[in-house]
């Protein structure tokens, strides 16, 4: 008979100590268990080059106001971080664009994406006023929240911006 008294006993000591134990509240969704946007920011970023390339929109349009973008390398005519859109507008974009005479044109080799950086492999090209091309070959990793990017690392053939930054502007852009 205490062999059949045991296990009921045992079975009603673990019901009880099962009752007893609060059930666990579901996880909250911290960046490491939330979905991830990467599929989405991969999207975003390889839908505006696509529209650059067209000449339909400005890539420079996703830019937040107080993005941190920085150029790499050793010479500091050309390395440098900007710390504004209208930083790096003034300080790169237009210079480089007064000296064009039709807009960059970006041929993307390859894009790749992690969590919230969306890596882009591309060349460049576009004439320039003197009547040779400017040419450079890029990789940017473009850090993007709710649709819009905060952080840039550009990675550049330096010299060869620089060169075309030497080069006189187009007249129409001379202040």
């Amino acid at each position: 008979m205490r062999s059949s008294i045991m296990p009921a006993a045992l079975a009603a000591v673990l019901l009880a100590a099962a009752l007893a134990t609060p059930v666990a509240a579901a996880p909250r969704q911290d960046p490491v268990t939330a979905p991830s946007r990467e599929p989405a920011n991969r999207a975003l970023i390889e839908r505006a080059f696509a529209q650059w390339a067209r000449g339909e929109a400005d890539i420079f349009d996703l830019l937040t106001d107080d993005v941190v973008w920085h150029i790499t390398g050793q010479d500091p005519a050309v390395a440098t971080t900007y710390r504004s859109r209208e930083a790096l507008l003034a300080g790169a974009a237009r210079p480089l664009a007064a000296r064009l005479t039709a807009p960059l044109t970006p041929t993307v080799r390859r894009i790749w994406s992690d969590g919230d950086d969306v890596l882009v492999h591309w060349d460049g090209s576009a004439p320039l006023a003197d009547g040779s091309t400017y040419r450079n070959t890029y990789l940017w990793i473009m850090t993007v929240r709710g649709d819009r990017v905060t952080r840039v690392t550009a990675f550049l053939d330096n010299a060869a911006f620089k060169a075309a930054l030497a080069k006189a502007p187009r007249r129409d852009a001379r202040d």
